[in-house]
This record gives structure tokens, C-alpha cells and sequence, in this order.
């Protein structure tokens, strides 16, 4: 059996978001929308049911889901906790207005632990705060695959990322991976062949100590047979339509708000080995 799912690009920038504060750049200057880049995120939406999920919670949260028309959340994968993608984290409280069920929120431990402690808020038994709080709940990863949805597996998949780790998330023969510095041969053959397409960042043209390049992300994309390579996560160092002229086929620069759906395989069986800790 196959499922569909809709991704939307919810952002494509990097830490600062483009145009960068105070900068005069060309790309920082361009009125192309395709060169306004809020910070990086992915919404996925389960056709079957219209359910969402959204991969992070950026700065730019609040005007990411309005502009993408999103009234109730159910999902939240976390990468890291980088302060450009989780720290639109309090603006869940908007969907607590209006829906009884908890937001799970996927981390791994050491991720977890991070945001409990920067929104203490959230997770207190008694709490100061006397408005509503983000109804949050934590679901701490291991490197398994577990069920998102009924059928529809999760594989996440850990990455060095500067003095910290990112995770990166593959459904079916899509995968996203954000903020990375290395992609190790083991996981290369694990996942090579394996993906059709892949959004992945690529924060500019030269070397990076925590993040790929985008020369470096193309090599990835040719290595593990990626037949659609879409390039995320890029600076005001990336002009969009320059960039673009110097892909080959099958290979893009990422832009805020853009969409695409696939289909993947269902699986039949459910993973259950997950450490549930509720908020």
C-alpha cells in the first residue's frame, strides 16, 4: 500500500534568515521572494488524513504557519536545538487554544533535556505563567524507525553537527537532513539507492567547520543516488537564480513556500520501543 504526503518548504535560510540585519548585499537587497529566506524548517502533511507535522519550530514559526494555512499541528520534529530552529517553541501555544490533544514533540535525549530547560515554563508541574502553555509532549528518539503515522514509518538518523548533533529524518524515499558537517561511508551505503528525493543544506560555496557546502551536498546527492537533490539552508552568500543556472538536472536551490507531494511505500509493521516522558 502507498501513501501520500504533501512537503512544503517552510523556510530555506540560515540562522539569520535572509536578508540578513544591517546587510547591503545584492541578495539582502533583492525584491526576488525566492531570495527572502526565513529560517529552516519543512512541513509534511499526511494527504489521507490532512494531519501535520511540522520539522522544527524556527524564529519565523508564527508567520511560517500562517502563511502555509496551518490551524492544528499534531507533530513537531526537532533537529537540534539551535536557537534558529526551535526557538519558535512557545508559539505552539496557538495551537493549545484551540485543540485538547498534545503536540508531540520528537527530540533525542540530550536535545530533550535542552528544551525543557529553556522553556521551563512549559514543563513545570506548577508554573508561574498564568496564560496558556504550550501543550507539549516529549518523546525522546533513539536511532530507530517509529510509526508517525498508521504505516508510515520514521527513520531518523544522527549527524555530527558542530559541538552538537542533528537529526536527520527519512519517510519512505524522502529524507531531510539540516545542519551537518560530516555524512560518514557507513551511512552512506546504509542509505545509498535509497532515496529518491532529499532536502539537505548547503549554506553556501566555501568550507563551512559545522555545516556541508553546496558543493559538498551535490557530491552527496551523486553518491547515494538521489534522483531529486533540493539544496536548503542557504546564506545571503547564495543568489537564487545564479545558483540555480549552475545546477545540473535534478538539483535545486530550496525557496520558502515550496511544495511538492510523494508517494511512499507504507509498511505494515509499528515500532513501539519509544521512551515516552510527559510534560
Amino acid at each position: 500500500m502507498s501513501v501520500s504526503i504533501r512537503i512544503r518548504v517552510l523556510g530555506s535560510g540560515t540562522s539569520t534568515g535572509v536578508p540578513v540585519v544591517g546587510c547591503e548585499c545584492a541578495v539582502c537587497q533583492s525584491s526576488d521572494p525566492r531570495n527572502k529566506r526565513m529560517r529552516s524548517s519543512l512541513l509534511i502533511t499526511h494527504a489521507p488524513s490532512g494531519e501535520h507535522v511540522v520539522i522544527d519550530t524556527t524564529p519565523d514559526f508564527r508567520e511560517q504557519m500562517l502563511q502555509a494555512g496551518v490551524k492544528r499541528l499534531h507533530r513537531v520534529l526537532y533537529t537540534h536545538t539551535h536557537a534558529d530552529h526551535c526557538h519558535g517553541f512557545d508559539d505552539l501555544r496557538a495551537f493549545s487554544f484551540v485543540q485538547k490533544d498534545p503536540i508531540i514533540c520528537y527530540l533525542k535525549p540530550e536535545h530533550a533535556r535542552d528544551l525543557r530547560e529553556r522553556f521551563s515554563y512549559a514543563f513545570r508541574s506548577k508554573s508561574n505563567y498564568s496564560g496558556v502553555l504550550p501543550h507539549a509532549q516529549i518523546v525522546e528518539l533513539k536511532e530507530e524507525s517509529f510509526e508517525l503515522w498508521p504505516g508510515v514509518e520514521v527513520e531518523p538518523h544522527f549527524f555530527p553537527h558542530g559541538r552538537t548533533s542533528s537529526v536527520g529524518f527519512r519517510l519512505g524515499s524522502f529524507f531531510y537532513l539540516t545542519d551537518f558537517h560530516s555524512f560518514s561511508q557507513e551511512k552512506r551505503e546504509q542509505l545509498r539507492g535509497r532515496i529518491h528525493t532529499m532536502v539537505a543544506s548547503g549554506i553556501h560555496y566555501s568550507p563551512h567547520p559545522s555545516h556541508f557546502n553546496i558543493p559538498q551536498t551535490l557530491e552527496l546527492f551523486d553518491d547515494l543516488r538521489v534522483k531529486r537533490g533540493i539544496i536548503t539552508h542557504t546564506s545571503h552568500k547564495v543568489e537564487y537564480h545564479t545558483a540555480m543556472k549552475s545546477l545540473p538536472a535534478g538539483r535545486q536551490i530550496a525557496y520558502d513556500g515550496l511544495t511538492f507531494t510523494m508517494t511512499i511505500e507504507a509498511s505494515r509493521d509499528s515500532n513501539e520501543g519509544i521512551n515516552v516522558s510527559r510534560a
